[in-house]
C-alpha cells in the first residue's frame, strides 16, 4: 500500500524521478502523514519501487486501476452509456541516435532447437497447388498482398526496442508510443480504459480491444462509441456492430488532390447496385477484386466517358472511369448517415471538448508527454497510474451524482433524502413577503 501511495504522489505532482520522489517524501510532513510514517522512520529506498514494479507486472496495476474505476461507479460518477475514444503519442525514453538496422541488430546465432526446426522447414515438400477459383479467372485464388517494408519496421532502437519511429513535432521523426484512452461521457469524465501500443498500429485496430477492457472494468457494455476519423473504418464499425454498440465514428472524405470528381460525388443506388455519375451515366458492377474484397464499377460502353462533356473533371485517362466499392460498405453507409444527424454532430463536438482536455491533462499536468521508463509494459504501468490519478481527483472533488442507468450507493441515497427534506423545510417555513404600506 505504501508503494502505491508513493507512485500516486509522484504522478499527482509530476515527479518523474523515483529517487527525487523518495527524497521529497522524506522531507514533506504532509506526505509522511499520508504514507503513515513517523518523523524518525525511514522511508523505502527508491530501488524498492523499481524492484516492485518489475515483480508485480502489469496485471497488478490493471487490477488497481479497475478498482479505482469501480469506486467512481459506486460514487455515481460513471454514466457508462456514451464513450469517447482518442489516442495520443508520447515520446519514448530513447533518442534517434540509438536507431540501428533491425536486420543487423538481430543477427545472432540461432539456438540448437530452432536451428533443427529451420532445417526441417527447408526440407518440407512443395505444397499442393490450389484449385481454380470459382468466380472470375482461371488461375488459383491470389493470396494477400505482401506488406511493403516501412521505415519504422526496418529500424529498431537498441535502448527501447518496443518504441517505433513516427513523424511529429513539425515534421521531425521521433521514437514514440501510442496510447489509447476511453473516457466516460458523464459529467466527471472518468477514464474507463487505457492501453499503450506501438505507434504504427492504426486507431481502428484497437477499438475491439478497448471495448473489451471497458466492459471488464465496469462489467457492462456501453451503448454508443464516439471517435474521430481515425476510427471510422470498416474494421472498427464491425467491432461495434458485433457488440451491439452504436458507432458514432467520423469517416474521412474520400477526396483527391487532382481536383477531379471523388467517390462522394457519385450517387449509389442500393436497390439497383449501380453508381450514377454527375453527368447521369450509370456505372454497373463489372469485376471483383478478391484480394482487396472490393467490387469494380464502370460504364457499360468501352468509350462512354470519351464523349462525356464532364470528362475533364472526372478522369484524365483514355478509358472509362471506374470505382471500387467494398463488399461490406453497407455498414459504412449506415454509420455515415448516423454521423450526419443532429445527435451525431453533437456527440462529435462534445468529443473534442472531453477527449482533448483529458489528453492535455495527461501530458501537461502529469508528465505523460514523455515515457518515464523503457519497454512497453513499463509504459503501460505509467499510463495506468496516471489515469488512476486523474480518476482519483474526480473522486475526491465531486459529490455523488445520479447518472443514467447507474444505481447510487446508500451514501448517495441518504444525501438525496436530506436534500429533499431540506427543500421541503424551506418551502414550508418560507417567510412571506410583507405588503408595502402606503401612507395616505
Amino acid at each position: 500500500m505504501v508503494l502505491f501511495k508513493l507512485w500516486l504522489l509522484g504522478y499527482l505532482f509530476n515527479i518523474r524521478s523515483e529517487r527525487r520522489l523518495c527524497e521529497e517524501a522524506s522531507l514533506n510532513l504532509a506526505w509522511r502523514w499520508f504514507l503513515g510514517y513517523e518523523l524518525d522512520e525511514a522511508l523505502p529506498d527508491h530501488s524498492v519501487l523499481t524492484k516492485a514494479r518489475r515483480r508485480f507486472g502489469t496485471r497488478v496495476y490493471e487490477l488497481f486501476f479497475r478498482r479505482i474505476v469501480q469506486l467512481c461507479e459506486e460514487r455515481g460518477l460513471v454514466q457508462g452509456d456514451v464513450l469517447f475514444i482518442d489516442s495520443t503519442l508520447s515520446d519514448a525514453n530513447a533518442g534517434r541516435d540509438t536507431l540501428r538496422s533491425r536486420a543487423l541488430a538481430g543477427q545472432r546465432l540461432p539456438e540448437p532447437v530452432q536451428f533443427v526446426k529451420d532445417l526441417f522447414a527447408l526440407n518440407e515438400p512443395a505444397p499442393v497447388p490450389e484449385p481454380p477459383r470459382e468466380k472470375g479467372g482461371t488461375g488459383p485464388k491470389p493470396g494477400p498482398l505482401a506488406e511493403q517494408p516501412r521505415l519504422r519496421s526496418t529500424l529498431v532502437s537498441t535502448t527501447d526496442p518496443d518504441a517505433e519511429l513516427a513523424t511529429r513535432h513539425h515534421g521531425r521523426s521521433r521514437l514514440v508510443y501510442k496510447t489509447q484512452v476511453v473516457v466516460d461521457g458523464g459529467k466527471a469524465n472518468v477514464i474507463t480504459a487505457v492501453d499503450v501500443g506501438p505507434a504504427g498500429d492504426s486507431d481502428a485496430s484497437s477499438v475491439g480491444r478497448m471495448l473489451d477492457k471497458h466492459q471488464v472494468n465496469l462489467g457492462r457494455a456501453p451503448r454508443e462509441l464516439v471517435g474521430d476519423s481515425g476510427y471510422g473504418t470498416e474494421t472498427a464499425l464491425r467491432e461495434c456492430e458485433a457488440r451491439g454498440i452504436v458507432p458514432t465514428l467520423n469517416q474521412k472524405r474520400k477526396g483527391n488532390n487532382t481536383g477531379l470528381f471523388s467517390v462522394d460525388d457519385f450517387t449509389y443506388l442500393v436497390d439497383r447496385d449501380v453508381y450514377v455519375c454527375p453527368a447521369g451515366t450509370e456505372l454497373v458492377r463489372a469485376a471483383e477484386h478478391f484480394t482487396l474484397g472490393k467490387s469494380v464499377y464502370r460504364p457499360k460502353g468501352k468509350y462512354t466517358c470519351a464523349h462525356c462533356p464532364l470528362k475533364a473533371q472526372c478522369t484524365t485517362g483514355r478509358v472509362n472511369r471506374q470505382l471500387q466499392r467494398s463488399w461490406g460498405a453497407e455498414i459504412s453507409d449506415r454509420a455515415r448517415v448516423h454521423v450526419a444527424s443532429r445527435i451525431g454532430q453533437r456527440r462529435l463536438r462534445r468529443r473534442q471538448v472531453v477527449s482533448e482536455r483529458i489528453m492535455a491533462d495527461l501530458k501537461s499536468k502529469h508528465g505523460f508527454e514523455r515515457a518515464q521508463f523503457r519497454r512497453r509494459p513499463s509504459v503501460q504501468i505509467q499510463a495506468l497510474l496516471t489515469a488512476a490519478v486523474i480518476n482519483l481527483k474526480q473522486l475526491v472533488k465531486r459529490h455523488p451524482e445520479a447518472q443514467s442507468d447507474t444505481a447510487l450507493g446508500p451514501v448517495t441515497g441518504f444525501r438525496a433524502t436530506l436534500c429533499d427534506a431540506y427543500s421541503a423545510f424551506r418551502t414550508r417555513f418560507r417567510q412571506q413577503p410583507r405588503p408595502n404600506l402606503v401612507l395616505s
